[in-house]
């Protein structure tokens, strides 16, 4: 016991020994992490809109068509995309995009430019307005256009590193609590399970797996980044 006391005690201290930027960093992070856990189904459209993109900017890169995206009043979301071989490779782009996202804020902040979080979410925003085909969907968006246009125009650097760290925090848990879900319940098919269909040699509890160690990977990634910003 008097063991984890000292602990915590050091860890205080390194912490009073940051600066202003890893602090506000920190604060954002925990802030994140805590929406996460107690707000995650208000807010989990965030992760969701992630997810489609990820979806629709995998048939892009292998030279396909994104046909329409869906946001909906739920939070889930679907994507249509022109089939064929590179399907393999959209389907296993969308629980890990959130993540991917994480990774790239971290270095974000590494490089001391935490207004890209911001560009990167509005890029988003608009690259998906221009495919979304509902209302909810076109709101959602635009929402996100308005937030971080707001936040680019009116915001300050402290303001920009809280907002990362919290992102990085939200969509960390997030994507981890999404997956999880799809462990427990089959009411719907989930990516592993359209996979499953196409290659039905893997089980889906496989793909499932391979989903984790994706993200699992990108966790690492992250870790290892805060880890080199909190040594700065």
């Amino acid at each position: 016991m008097q063991d984890f006391i000292q602990y915590i005690y050091s860890a205080f201290e390194r912490i009073a020994d940051f600066s202003d930027q890893q602090k506000i960093i920190l604060l954002g992070l925990i802030c994140g992490l805590l929406i996460a856990i107690f707000l995650y189904p208000l807010l989990r459209i965030l992760v969701t809109l992630l997810h489609e993109f990820g979806h629709a900017l995998a048939a892009k890169i292998t030279f396909g068509k994104v046909y329409r995206i869906h946001l909906n009043h739920d939070s889930s979301g679907l994507t249509q995309t022109s089939g064929g071989g590179r399907s393999f490779f959209v389907l296993l782009m969308g629980y890990p995009m959130p993540l991917l996202f994480g990774c790239l804020f971290s270095w974000f902040l590494i490089i001391n430019h935490p207004e890209f979080i911001l560009i990167s979410l509005l890029i988003v925003s608009l690259s998906v307005l221009i495919v979304v085909k509902n209302w909810y969907g076109f709101l959602i968006c635009l929402l996100g256009i308005l937030i971080t246009g707001a936040l680019l125009y009116f915001g300050q650097i402290q303001i920009f590193n809280f907002m990362g760290g919290a992102l990085i925090g939200f969509l960390t848990l997030g994507a981890f609590i999404d997956l999880r879900v799809i462990f427990h319940k089959n009411e719907e098919l989930s990516d592993a399970d359209l996979l499953h269909e196409k290659f039905q040699i893997i089980p889906a509890f496989v793909w499932k797996l391979i989903f984790l160690l994706m993200m699992s990977s990108c966790l690492f990634l992250i870790i290892i980044t805060f880890k080199t910003l909190f040594s700065k």
